[in-house]
C-alpha cells in the first residue's frame, strides 16, 4: 500500500524557494539596514551639546555678529542671544570664572564660566594660561559668551 507521503518522498526534494521569498529577503534587508543605521547613529551620532537651529542658523561672521545663511533661511534678525558653533582665539587673561580671549580679527571675548561649563584638556578653568588657543561655544550676546564649553586646542 502506497500513501501520499510515500509519493511525495519518491518525487525528490521540493525546491528551498517560493513566491513569498523575494518578499521575505526584501524584509529581511530592510530591517538590517534600520538596525545597521541606528548602530552607526548611536556609535557616530551628533554631539549632545546645542546645536544651531537648522539650515540658515546663526553662524558669527567677521564683524562679530550674527548673519543667515544656506539655501534657504536667514532674513529674520536673531535674537539678542544666539547660540554661537564656535568662538575661537588666545586666551590673554583669566580673573576667577571670567576668561578674556583675542580673537584673529583682534576683537576681544569676555567669556563668562559656571559650574556646568564644560572644559577639555586642561580639567578645569584655573588650567588655561595666557597663551592657550580655546574653542568656546555657548550663548553670545555682543563681546560675551555664557560659555556651555571650552576646549583647548593642540
Amino acid at each position: 500500500m502506497t500513501t501520499d507521503l510515500d509519493t511525495a518522498l519518491a518525487a525528490g526534494p521540493r525546491p528551498w524557494r517560493n513566491r513569498a521569498t523575494p518578499w521575505l529577503v526584501a524584509a529581511l534587508l530592510l530591517v538590517g539596514g534600520f538596525a545597521g543605521g541606528a548602530q552607526v547613529q548611536q556609535a557616530y551620532g551628533p554631539d549632545s551639546g546645542p546645536a544651531p537651529a537648522g539650515r540658515g542658523a546663526a553662524v558669527d561672521g567677521p564683524a562679530g555678529g550674527a548673519r543667515g545663511g544656506g539655501a534657504r533661511g536667514g532674513g529674520a534678525a536673531p535674537p539678542a542671544a544666539t547660540a554661537t558653533p564656535a568662538t575661537t582665539g588666545t586666551v590673554t587673561g583669566i580673573d576667577g570664572t571670567v576668561v578674556t580671549i583675542r580673537r584673529e580679527s583682534g576683537e576681544v571675548v569676555t567669556v563668562r564660566t559656571d559650574d556646568r561649563t564644560q572644559v577639555r584638556l586642561p580639567a578645569t578653568v584655573k588650567d588655561l594660561r595666557p597663551g592657550d588657543t580655546v574653542a568656546v561655544t555657548g550663548d553670545r550676546q555682543g563681546s560675551d559668551v555664557t560659555a556651555t564649553t571650552i576646549v583647548r586646542q593642540q
